[in-house]
C-alpha cells in the first residue's frame, strides 16, 4: 500500500502540533510496513491531508479527480496555524467556512481523536464519513529529556530555581483564553506565567505578539513557539499545564503533560470529555477556578496518574494498528 501524507507549511525549522502529526502518521506507517510518498502520483492508494491551505486544496481536487481516497485529520493539531481547520466565533462557537466544508464533503474520510469532534463536525455540516482514532502519545519525544535531567527552558528564560511557574500553548487567534491567563497571572503574580503562541510568520503577526507581552501582567511572558527541547524541559518540570480557552484542546499537545504526570487546569469548554475529564485534570470555568487551585497547590497524584495511564492506551503501537485497519478498510472497500 502507497500511502501520501501531505502537510505543506511555511514554518519548516518549528516543530509543532502539525509536524508532531505528520511524524507520528510517517512512524506509523513505517511499523505497518505501508509506504509513504510526499507528492501525489497516480499510484497513491490513500491520501492523508492534514490542513486546507491553497496548496492542499489543489492537491486534494487533483487526488478526487484520479478516483484516489482522500482523507482529512481534524482536532489533532488546531493550535499550529499551519495545521488550523477549526475556525472559531467570538461567543466560542465553531465553524468553518462554507469553502473549506464544501471541500471536506468531496474527500472520502475524516479521522478526528473524539467522539465528541465527531459530533462537533456533524453540527457544522460534515456529511462524509467520521472515524475516531484518539492519536498516540509518542515518548520518546521526552525520554531521553527526563534521563538527562538539563533544565534548558529555566537557562533559557533565565527562571530562578525556586520560581514556580506554568506552561500553555495557543494560537494568536485566542484571544479569549490570553485575556483569561492575562486575568489569572494578575491574581497570582508570585508564579510565572509562560503562553507559547502559534503564528503566522509576517510582520503584522510579530508586532501582534510584542504588544500582546508588553500590555499583559508582568508575569505573564507571550512569546512565539520555542525550540521543541526548550519546550519539553519547561514541561517536565512545569508546576501547571494551563488551558483556559474556549477552542477544544490540541491533542498533539495535550498528551505530553498527561505523559509526564504534570498537573493540569483546563476550563470546560476546552475538553474533549472522552479524554479529559475530572479524574485527570482540574476543570475549571474561568481564571477564578484556576487562582484558587495554583494558590492552594493542589496537585493531586491521582489526577496525574489517571492521566499518564491514559496515554498508556494510547501508544504508538495501538495508533498504527488503528490506522492501518483504518486505510486497509478504505483501501479494499
Amino acid at each position: 500500500m502507497k500511502v501520501l501524507i501531505y502537510f505543506p507549511r511555511r514554518k519548516v525549522d518549528i516543530f509543532f502540533e502539525g509536524a508532531m502529526l505528520e511524524q507520528q502518521l510517517r512512524r506509523a506507517c513505517k511499523r505497518e510496513d505501508v509506504t509513504v510518498v510526499d507528492k501525489l502520483t497516480r499510484d497513491v492508494d490513500i491520501a492523508n491531508f492534514l490542513n486546507l491551505n491553497a496548496s492542499s486544496s489543489v492537491v486534494i481536487r487533483h487526488a478526487i479527480g484520479l478516483s484516489i481516497p482522500t482523507i482529512l485529520w481534524v482536532f489533532f493539531a488546531n493550535n499550529d496555524y499551519d495545521a488550523r481547520l477549526i475556525d472559531y466565533k467570538k461567543d466560542g462557537k465553531m465553524r468553518i467556512s462554507s469553502a473549506k466544508l464544501e471541500l471536506i464533503n468531496m474527500m472520502d474520510a475524516v479521522i478526528v481523536p473524539s467522539t465528541e469532534g465527531k459530533y462537533f463536525l456533524r453540527t457544522l455540516g460534515v456529511r462524509v464519513p467520521i472515524f475516531v482514532i484518539p492519536g498516540a502519545s509518542d515518548s520518546r519525544n521526552v525520554d531521553d529529556l527526563v534521563a538527562n535531567k538539563t533544565d534548558v527552558f529555566r537557562r533559557y528564560f533565565r527562571i530562578k530555581p525556586s520560581q514556580r511557574y506554568t506552561m500553555s500553548v495557543l494560537n494568536v487567534e485566542s484571544k479569549y483564553e490570553i485575556e483569561q491567563l492575562n486575568l489569572l497571572a494578575s491574581a497570582v503574580p508570585e508564579v510565572q506565567f509562560y503562553a507559547f503562541v502559534s503564528a503566522r510568520n509576517g510582520v503584522v503577526d510579530r508586532l501582534r505578539l510584542r504588544a500582546l507581552d508588553r500590555k499583559t501582567a508582568d508575569n505573564l511572558v507571550i512569546t512565539k513557539i520555542i525550540p521543541e527541547d526548550v519546550f519539553r524541559s519547561g514541561l517536565i518540570n512545569a508546576n501547571y499545564y494551563i488551558d483556559l480557552g474556549l477552542e477544544k484542546m490540541s491533542i498533539m499537545t495535550t498528551y505530553e503533560p498527561m505523559y509526564l504526570k504534570v498537573p493540569m487546569i483546563f476550563s470546560k469548554k476546552a475538553v474533549f470529555s472522552d479524554i479529559i475529564d475530572k479524574n485527570k485534570a482540574y476543570i475549571v470555568n474561568d481564571f477564578n477556578g484556576a487562582a484558587f487551585i495554583i494558590r492552594n497547590d493542589m496537585e493531586d497524584d491521582r489526577l496525574s496518574d489517571n492521566a499518564a495511564v491514559y496515554t498508556d492506551s494510547v501508544n504508538t503501537q495501538t495508533f498504527g494498528e488503528a490506522i492501518y485497519k483504518l486505510f486497509h478498510k478504505i483501501y479494499t472497500r
